[in-house]
């Protein structure tokens, strides 16, 4: 979705959008979007820049980091991001170094915010590092490959190759 800054009215835009299936491409991410992102807010002028204020809401599938079971993930983001025109160093050459306060500014070119770009940040940054289907997950045995949750499994846990040599060293009946 490109919002246009061209015509933005004096008070500002109210906007709404829910993504149909295929508009948004996540590309190679290791989630599905069950329920397509919603993004409303409002945008208004901000000196040479706008400020965009809204939220972001989607529900997405995504593995279970431990057994792979697919896990329903809702998620919601708050926005409130001041864009500034494309010149980013306001005239200035060489290094910039950025403030703590510059975190939450953006660029727009062509007088356009393409808003798509910001839903799939968002959705990235609000999903979770770890994922697990249960904080108890046993995940999956890496040897024969079945689900602990599920059934048991009779595997032994291999011996690091860097030990081996100490693994028959309080078995044997040497008092030596």
């Amino acid at each position: 979705m490109i919002i246009s800054l061209v015509r933005l009215p004096i008070d500002g835009l109210r906007f709404e959008h829910r993504y149909s299936e295929g508009e948004l491409d996540p590309g190679d991410r290791d989630y599905i979007l069950t329920e397509q992102p919603l993004v409303s807010g409002r945008i208004d002028k901000a000196g040479t820049g706008v400020r965009l204020r809204g939220e972001i809401s989607a529900l997405m599938v995504r593995p279970c980091d431990r057994c792979l079971a697919d896990v329903t993930l809702p998620l919601e983001a708050r926005l409130d991001l001041l864009y500034v025109p494309a010149d980013p160093s306001g005239g200035r050459s060489g290094e910039i170094e950025i403030q703590e306060q510059d975190l939450g500014i953006s660029v727009f070119q062509n007088d356009e915010i393409d808003l798509d770009e910001l839903v799939l940040e968002q959705l990235e940054l609000s999903n979770p590092l770890q994922l697990l289907c249960r904080e108890d997950c046993r995940g999956l045995c890496p040897q024969c490959g079945v689900d602990r949750n599920f059934e048991p499994c009779d595997c032994k846990p291999p011996i690091d190759p860097r030990w081996e040599g100490l693994a028959s060293f309080g078995s044997s009946d040497e008092n030596g």
